[in-house]
């Protein structure tokens, strides 16, 4: 635990013995509201760089995440690769188009609430290609079994919530209108309003194939939920995101829309965090 030696206001703020600056409730700098350190009794974080090559997940919640697949046989549970500054890497497989059959899906233990105060879940994230798939990340609030939180219904922006209460970011090509990243949210099983056409002027925001992508959601402790995209305000403040007092665990789950390829998911760092209760 750091000790800061000159502080202000009450020692709520200070430089360490490394000379770095820090606050009982962390350290904010960078872009917008990035948290580039944390270190504080005031909160609880989970962050992970996905850099120990002997990590391995399974199915019961291992070295903090539980990796789950489909029965196909191309599926491959998230597997952490050797590559520069670590990352954990999901296969989706190619038999059938639905999550019980071709999806993956990482999370952990149901440890977070909005209602804690100051919850927010960040993630550097990419897929190996952007047709015929559906990926969410984000929050849901069960660990039971492999499930899509939220998908398309296959329609013009519309969806399909499978959780009772999740939220995040949606890319789902079976949406009939303009693929693109989708914000939704639902709360005790009422969906919230699905915000398309995040990017500036309202465009569409589309992914690239292998091309990484940080998102970030922050959750008030009224259910009012934020999106920020690679540092970026994307939408605006949903309301009714999920109920605050249910139990959320941080997700990455996607599957397959066609009978064809093996795409993948690979999640550099994934950080969530939240006051101390």
């Amino acid at each position: 635990m750091p000790q800061i030696i000159r502080s202000t206001w009450g020692s709520m703020a200070g430089f360490d013995l490394a000379d770095r600056f820090i606050g009982r409730k962390g350290f904010q700098a960078g872009g917008l509201n990035q948290e580039l350190q944390l270190i504080s009794p005031d909160r609880v974080v989970l962050f992970d760089d996905f850099e120990r090559a002997t990590q391995a997940f399974s199915t019961t919640v291992a070295s903090g995440w539980r990796s789950r697949k489909g029965s196909d046989g191309a599926c491959v549970d998230w597997t952490v690769t050797p590559a520069v500054s670590g990352t954990v890497v999901g296969t989706i497989g190619s038999t059938t188009a639905s999550m019980a059959v071709s999806g993956v899906q990482l999370d952990a233990g149901l440890d977070w609430k909005a209602n804690q105060g100051d919850l927010v879940l960040q993630a550097r994230l990419k897929m190996s290609a952007i047709t015929n798939i559906a990926v969410f990340v984000g929050f849901t609030d069960q660990t039971a079994a492999l499930e899509m939180p939220i998908q398309s219904a296959a329609g013009a922006h519309t969806i399909t919530t499978n959780a009772t209460d999740a939220v995040g970011l949606l890319f789902d090509t079976s949406d009939t209108s303009t693929d693109q990243w989708l914000a939704v949210g639902v709360a005790n099983d009422v969906d919230a309003t699905v915000q398309s056409g995040l990017g500036a002027s309202s465009a569409a925001i589309v992914p690239v194939a292998d091309t990484y992508e940080t998102f970030r959601i922050e959750v008030s402790t009224t259910g009012v939920a934020k999106f920020f995209r690679n540092g970026v305000s994307i939408g605006s403040a949903m309301t009714g995101a999920l109920t605050a007092t249910v139990a959320l665990t941080p997700v990455v789950a996607g599957f397959n829309r066609t009978t064809t390829g093996t795409p993948t998911l690979t999640l550099d760092y994934m950080h969530v965090g939240a006051l101390r209760v």
